[in-house]
């Protein structure tokens, strides 16, 4: 990704559901403290974001914990997709268990971000998620693959061509269907077609799950 981010111009909106306040107050600051970024609400239960989204609140993107007081980080994942269909959901949390990641991915998350990160790969991830790209923190790329490599075999039928292995490689690395297709001089026609393949022989239904997935079964290697 280019070190040169832009700015965005109306700012990009933002909802915060974290239940421990001081972290919730850093993060507001680190994205307020960057033009084109406006933190519209900062909760610390689902319940409260929820309630706020079906009064109104709309945002681009909504960053969430998962251990979160009363409702689940990742039941609430479910309703804000369902509330905000046009959102990206990033999740921002301390927990790295292959449960956790893989039901937040299948949930609808746009992408993965260990808290353990800095402020700027907080706002690549962001951008990542922006562009259309699939944002996984490395830790979490990592521990998939060694966590969830499968050993059984795979049937031909459901085996990844090399080309729709190229284009998740690309998405998983936060390029947008244009820049792959450039990149592999194909058409971004081509490109959604290979991605529909993924999706079926993967059996999903979202570009971050497809990504999970063919990492999982040991068709890409992020680490």
């Amino acid at each position: 990704m280019s070190s040169k981010l832009p700015v965005h111009d109306p700012p990009i909106r933002i909802v915060l559901i974290e239940d421990h306040a001081d972290f919730r107050e850093s993060v507001t600051m680190v994205l307020e403290q960057r033009a084109g970024y406006k933190c519209v609400g900062g909760f610390s239960t689902m319940e409260d974001a929820l309630e706020a989204i079906r009064g109104g609140l709309e945002a681009d993107v909504v960053l969430s914990d998962l251990g979160l007081p009363g409702m689940s980080g990742i039941a609430g994942i479910r309703k804000i997709r369902e509330l905000l269909p046009e959102s990206r959901v990033l999740v921002l949390t301390a927990f790295t268990d292959k449960a956790k990641v893989f039901s937040a991915l299948e949930a609808g998350a746009h992408g993965y971000l260990v808290k353990a990160g800095s402020a700027s790969r907080l706002i690549e991830m962001l951008e990542e998620v922006l562009a259309g790209g699939t944002a996984l923190d490395p830790k979490i790329a990592g521990m998939i693959l060694q966590t969830f490599r499968q050993l059984s075999p795979i049937p031909e039928s459901e085996s990844l061509s090399a080309r729709e292995r190229e284009v998740l490689q690309l998405s998983a690395k936060g390029l947008t269907r244009k820049e792959i297709a450039e990149e592999l001089q194909v058409s971004e026609y081509s490109v959604t077609e290979y991605i529909k393949r993924s999706f079926d022989k993967l059996h999903v239904r979202s570009l971050p799950a497809a990504v999970s997935e063919a990492i999982r079964r040991g068709f890409l290697d992020l680490s």
